[in-house]
Order: structure tokens, then C-alpha cells, then sequence
């Protein structure tokens, strides 16, 4: 593959929407996880301030990790169509495959 714009072979990958996919994921999962297990935690442990931060925690962890996940995969299906796959390393031309 060659830069349309200078004609180098220094091509990179860009996966900006698996990024950001997995990035936004990943937030949107922790504060969800954070929140039902600190709920749960509150109501079921019999130190509620130890509890809630151990459930909060374990439930962030859990969350972003899933988020992320499902994130990436979502933003995989965007590369290629709504943002572009490579960039040229030489001349920083940023352009999808023909």
C-alpha cells in the first residue's frame, strides 16, 4: 500500500474508532458498575463504608473492563466507513483503502 498524497510505503493503521469505542466503553461501564455495586453494597454489607468502597471498586473494575469490550467491537465497525484507516507516517496524509 502506498500514501495516495506522497507515495511513501510507511503506512500505520489508525483504529480510531476501535479507540475511542473502547475508551467511551470503557467510562460509561465503570460509572454503571461503580453504581449498581455500590447500591448492592450498600444495602448487604454489615460495614457499610468498607463494603461500599470493595463493591464499588470490584464493580468500576468489572464494568469498564466490559465496557470496553463492547466499546471496541462497536468502534471496529466504524473504521473504514466513517473514519479513516490509515495515515501515512511520512507525510501525515490521513486516508481510508480504495
Amino acid at each position: 500500500m502506498h500514501c495516495p498524497n506522497c507515495g511513501s510505503q510507511h503506512i500505520q493503521m489508525r483504529h480510531m474508532g476501535k479507540k475511542t469505542g473502547g475508551v467511551t466503553g470503557a467510562i460509561a461501564g465503570g460509572l454503571a458498575g461503580l453504581e449498581g455495586a455500590a447500591a448492592g453494597a450498600l444495602t448487604g454489607s454489615v460495614i457499610p463504608v468498607v463494603g461500599t468502597i470493595a463493591g464499588g471498586l470490584i464493580g468500576f473494575l468489572s464494568g469498564a473492563c466490559a465496557g470496553a469490550v463492547a466499546g471496541s467491537l462497536a468502534g471496529e465497525q466504524l473504521d473504514g466507513t466513517v473514519f479513516d484507516e490509515y495515515s501515512c507516517t511520512q507525510c501525515e496524509h490521513i486516508f481510508s483503502a480504495p
